[in-house]
C-alpha cells in the first residue's frame, strides 16, 4: 500500500494542474510553478531509484535513503503547491473582469491553503521512518483534497461570472435590435427571432444560476467532485443556450438589414 502513496500524490498534483488550465497566465509566477513541477519530477525519479536500490539490497542505509528521498519528494510537492497557489493569487490580482468581492473570496481561499503548508513541512521534517512518512502523506492527501475543492469552487464561480457577462452582452444586443425593429412596420419575423433569442438568454441565466449553486456546494466533507461536475454541466448547457441565442440574433439582424434596405 505504501508504494502507491506517492503515485497518488502525483495524480492529485496533475489533477490540480488540469483544473487550472482555464485560467490566464501571470508570467513569472507561472514560471516559478513550472520550475517547481520540474523539481518535483526530479525528486520523484530520485525516490523511485532509492526504492529500487532498497528492493535489490535492503540494507539499513538503503532503507534510510527511501525515507530521506521520500521526504524530499513531499517537500518538493509542497513547494510546487505553494508556487501554484502564488500563481493563482497573481492571476486573481490581474483579472480585471471579476468583481472585487469574488476576487477577495478567491484570495482568502488561497491564503487559507498557503497557511496549511508550514505545518505540513514540519510534519515531513519530523518523520523518522517510512511508517511515519506514510502517515504524514495521508494527512497531506487530506489537505490536497481541501485545496482542490477550494480551487474547483473558485474556478467555477469565475466561469459562472464570465458566462453571465456573455449573457449580458447578448441581452444588450437583443434589446438594441428590438428597439430598432420597433421602428419598422413589418417587424413580425424580426420580433419572433428576438423572442427566441430572449428565451434562450433567459434559460442560459437559469442554468448559470444552477451552476453557481452547485459550485457553492464544492466543499469537504461532501461530494465535491460530483458538485463540480454538475456545475460544469450546467455551464455547458448555458453555453449552448447562448450559442443558440446568438444564432437567432444574427438572423434577426439580417432580417432587420433587409427590411431597412427595402424601405429606402
Amino acid at each position: 500500500m505504501k508504494k502507491n502513496f506517492f503515485a497518488v500524490l502525483i495524480i492529485l498534483l496533475l489533477f490540480a494542474q488540469l483544473v487550472s488550465v482555464a485560467a490566464l497566465s501571470s508570467g513569472e509566477a507561472k514560471q516559478e510553478w513550472q520550475n517547481a513541477k520540474t523539481a518535483t519530477k526530479t525528486a520523484k525519479d530520485i525516490y523511485n531509484d532509492a526504492r529500487i536500490a532498497r528492493a535489490a539490497d535492503p540494507t539499513p542505509e538503503n532503507k534510510q535513503a527511501v525515507v530521506d528521498t521520500g521526504k524530499e519528494l513531499l517537500q518538493s510537492a509542497l513547494n510546487e503547491a505553494e508556487a501554484w497557489l502564488n500563481w493563482k493569487n497573481a492571476e486573481a490580482d490581474e483579472d480585471t473582469e471579476i468583481p472585487s468581492e469574488l476576487k477577495q473570496e478567491i484570495k482568502d481561499d488561497i491564503a487559507a491553503n498557503l497557511a496549511k503548508l508550514p505545518e505540513l513541512r514540519t510534519d515531513v521534517d519530523n518523520a523518522g521512518n517510512e511508517l511515519e512518512l506514510g502517515l504524514v502523506f495521508l494527512k497531506l492527501i487530506g489537505k490536497y483534497f481541501e485545496l482542490l475543492a477550494d480551487v474547483a469552487k473558485d474556478a467555477g464561480k469565475i466561469w459562472s461570472f464570465k458566462m453571465t457577462l456573455r449573457a449580458d452582452t447578448a441581452a444588450d444586443f437583443e434589446a438594441s435590435l428590438r428597439e430598432a425593429a420597433n421602428g419598422i412596420a413589418d417587424n413580425t419575423a424580426i420580433l419572433a427571432k428576438l423572442d427566441q433569442a430572449s428565451a434562450e438568454i433567459s434559460t442560459a441565466r437559469t442554468n448559470i444560476a444552477n451552476a453557481e449553486s452547485e459550485y457553492n456546494l464544492v466543499v469537504i466533507p461532501g461530494t465535491p467532485l460530483i458538485k463540480f461536475a454538475n456545475g460544469n454541466n450546467y455551464l455547458r448547457i448555458a453555453q449552448g443556450n447562448l450559442i443558440s441565442a446568438h444564432g437567432y440574433l444574427n438572423q434577426a439582424y439580417r432580417l432587420l438589414s433587409q427590411a431597412g434596405g427595402s424601405s429606402e
